[in-house]
């Protein structure tokens, strides 16, 4: 067994903490993709899930071009950012006020958090998917509205 203070010092640790960050995160954002609802036709077979989604973005991006999709799939993946907007709320009220005991956690906590996701969206994606800026604009539109209402309305 290596001693921390070998990882630490040699900077394994940090190798492993990215490689598990970036794993994690491309699975949280791989999860509408597993859950798509909707079938296609497949080789004469009916599918669900990721089959059925890569073939509704590649027919969407032969179409429409790249990093472009169609209209029902670009509400889909909204749908999922509003529910992940809700979700990541939820938990950084619980982190705030159970964990740190601060209302101000709370604000440091989703700002940080859409810096975060102005990042993903404008920088990663752009360089991952070629997605475009409007795309990157309406899926910030649809993370950080409920997070705007939330902190204006909701917290006190």
């Amino acid at each position: 067994m290596v001693p921390l203070f070998n990882l630490l010092y040699y900077g394994y640790l940090d190798i492993y903490m990215k490689q598990f960050l970036i794993s994690f995160h491309y699975w949280v954002e791989t999860i509408p993709d597993k859950l798509y609802p909707f079938r296609q036709e497949i080789e004469g077979k009916w599918v669900r899930g990721r089959r059925a989604y890569e073939q509704v973005l590649h027919k969407g991006i032969k179409i429409h071009g790249l990093g472009q999709t169609s209209y029902r799939l670009t509400i889909y993946r909204g749908t999922w950012h509003l529910f992940g907007s809700i979700v990541l709320m939820a938990s950084l009220t619980i982190i705030a006020h159970q964990l740190l005991g601060s209302e101000v956690a709370l604000y440091v906590l989703l700002a940080t958090a859409i810096a975060a996701l102005c990042l993903q969206e404008f920088i990663l994606h752009p360089k991952r998917y070629g997605q475009t800026t409007r795309k990157g604009v309406i899926d910030i539109f649809t993370w950080v509205a409920p997070m705007a209402v939330y902190m204006a309305f909701l917290v006190s």
